[in-house]
C-alpha cells in the first residue's frame, strides 16, 4: 500500500475526528512562513513550543528559522499524527539537522511543567472547535509561560467563524460567539500585528500577541484535558 502524503493523512484524521484538525487540508506554507515571522536566528539560545502540529508544516518552517542554539518543545497529542512527526524528523534533511535540538511531545500541551519558559510560542490549535472556557484556559496557559517581551502566534480562518454563526442555532450559536469574545479580549490586550494570508485554504490571519515587559499576568487556570465542543457544525 502506498505511503500516504502529508494532505493524505491530515484529511483520514481529519475524516475520522475533525475536533482535533479543525480543517480538511494541511496548512500552506505561505502560513506557515506567516506564522513564524517573528522567528529568527539569535545570538542567544531561545526555547520555542509548538502545539498543535499536525503534520508538521509549521515545524519544519521553525526549524527553518531556528538559530544555532535554540531548542525545540513540540506537543502533538494526535498519536497518527505524532507517528508522522517522529518519522518525518529522521528523514526530512531539514529537521534532522536538528534532531538533537527538537523533542516531541506526545501529550495535552495544557500539561506543561509548570516551570517551563518560552521565548516564542505556534499555536495550530483549531480553537473555534472548543469550548469557550477551553480556549481562554488555553490562551491564559500560553501567556503565563511565555517569557517577558515573547510572542505568541497563531491562526485563524478568515469569516468561518462569523458564517457558522450564522447558520448554527442555540448552544453552537452562542459557544461561537463566546469564543470569539475571548480570542478578541486577548487580541484587543496583546496583539502586536497580524498578517492576513490569502493563499491558504481556507484564507487566514495569523495573529502575533506579545506578552508584555514587567506584567505579572495570572497563574493560568487548573489544566484539563483539550476537550473538543460538544456540538460542531
Amino acid at each position: 500500500m502506498p505511503k500516504r502524503g502529508p494532505a493524505g493523512l491530515f484529511f483520514e484524521e481529519c475524516r475520522r475526528n475533525f475536533t482535533q484538525t479543525g480543517a480538511l487540508l494541511p496548512s500552506s506554507r505561505a502560513l506557515a512562513r506567516a506564522i513564524t515571522s517573528h522567528i529568527a536566528p539569535g545570538d542567544s539560545p531561545r526555547r520555542i513550543l509548538e502545539a498543535g502540529a499536525g503534520t508538521g508544516v509549521f515545524t519544519t518552517e521553525i526549524v527553518r528559522r531556528m538559530g544555532p542554539f535554540d531548542y525545540l518543545d513540540v506537543y502533538e497529542i494526535n498519536t497518527v499524527f505524532a507517528d508522522h512527526l517522529e518519522e518525518t524528523l529522521r528523514e526530512n534533511p531539514i529537521l534532522r539537522g536538528a534532531a538533537g535540538r527538537i523533542v516531541i511531545h506526545r501529550r495535552d500541551v495544557l500539561d506543561l511543567p509548570a516551570d517551563a519558559i518560552y521565548d516564542r510560542i505556534v499555536s495550530g490549535l483549531p480553537l473555534n472547535n472548543f469550548d469557550p472556557e477551553c480556549v481562554r484556559t488555553i490562551l491564559e496557559s500560553f501567556l503565563v509561560h511565555l517569557a517577558p517581551g515573547g510572542i505568541l502566534s497563531y491562526f485563524e480562518y478568515v469569516l468561518v467563524r462569523s458564517l457558522k454563526q450564522l447558520v448554527s442555532v442555540g448552544a453552537e450559536r452562542a459557544r461561537l460567539r463566546k469564543v470569539g469574545e475571548i480570542t478578541s479580549e486577548y487580541v484587543s490586550r496583546f496583539q502586536v500585528h497580524s498578517d492576513a494570508v490569502l493563499l491558504n485554504l481556507p484564507p487566514a490571519v495569523a495573529r502575533h500577541l506579545v506578552k508584555p515587559m514587567g506584567v505579572k499576568l495570572p497563574a493560568a487556570s487548573s489544566a484539563r484535558p483539550l476537550q473538543p465542543a460538544t456540538a460542531v457544525d
